[in-house]
C-alpha cells in the first residue's frame, strides 16, 4: 500500500513537472516585480508605507498581538485563494486565471520582503527570514501544487470537451481534481498555523533590534 502510494505521487508529480514549473516561474515573475516596483515609489508613497510598519512594530513591542486573529486571518485569506483557484479551475478559465493569481502573490511577497529589507535593513532582513519565510514554506509549494492542478484540470477538459466517454466521467474528475487541492490544501493551513502561533514568537525578538 505504502509502495503504491509512493509510486502514485511520483506519477502525478512527473506528469505534470512541466505545470509545476510554469507555475514556479509565474511565482519568479510576481516576487521580481515586486521587488522592482519598490525603486518606483514616490516619497509619499514610501512614508504610508513606512508609518504602517512602524505602527505594526510599535503593536508587537506593546505586545498587543492576538495570535488566534492573525491565524483565522491568514486562514480566511488562504482559503479564499484556494477557492478562487478551485473555481476557476473547473470552469476552463483557470488556464488564464490562475497564473495571474499566483503572480500576484508572488508580487505581494516580493514587495513585502524587498521593502523590508530596502528600508529597515538588517532589521528588516530578519523579519523575513524568520517570520515570513517559515510559513512560507509550506504556503507557497502548497498553492504552486493547487495552481498547478487547476490548470491541468482546465486543460483537460478544453482537451476532452467534445469527447463523449469525457463527459460520462466528468463527476469523477472533478472528485479527483477536488481531492487532490484538498490534499494541498493542508500543506497551506499548515502554513497559517505557523503564521499564527510560531512567526510571532521570532517577532518579538526581531522588534527589540534597533
Amino acid at each position: 500500500m505504502q509502495n503504491k502510494l509512493k509510486s502514485g505521487i511520483y506519477k502525478y508529480f512527473r506528469e505534470n513537472f512541466v505545470l509545476y514549473l510554469v507555475m514556479f516561474i509565474c511565482l519568479i515573475v510576481g516576487i521580481v516585480a515586486g521587488a522592482i516596483t519598490i525603486k518606483i515609489l514616490n516619497d509619499t508613497q514610501k512614508t504610508s508605507i513606512l508609518t504602517f510598519f512602524n505602527s505594526f512594530f510599535k503593536v508587537l513591542e506593546n505586545n498587543d498581538f492576538n495570535s488566534t486573529e492573525v491565524f483565522k486571518q491568514s486562514l480566511w485569506d488562504n482559503l479564499k485563494t484556494i477557492f478562487i483557484i478551485w473555481a476557476t479551475g473547473l470552469i476552463v478559465i483557470g488556464v488564464a486565471v490562475i497564473p495571474v493569481i499566483l503572480s500576484i502573490r508572488g508580487f505581494a511577497l516580493g514587495f513585502t520582503v524587498g521593502f523590508l529589507v530596502n528600508e529597515f535593513g538588517l532589521k528588516g532582513f530578519l523579519f523575513s527570514l524568520l517570520v515570513v519565510l517559515p510559513q512560507n514554506l509550506f504556503i507557497i509549494p502548497g498553492i504552486i501544487s493547487i495552481s498547478s492542478a487547476g490548470v491541468s484540470f482546465s486543460i483537460n477538459r478544453i482537451r476532452r470537451r467534445k469527447e463523449r466517454l469525457y463527459r460520462n466521467n466528468l463527476i469523477s474528475d472533478i472528485i479527483n481534481y477536488s481531492f487532490i487541492v484538498l490534499l494541498f490544501a493542508m500543506l497551506v493551513i499548515v502554513g497559517s498555523i505557523i503564521e499564527g502561533y510560531v512567526s510571532p514568537i521570532f517577532m518579538k525578538f526581531v522588534t527589540e533590534i534597533k
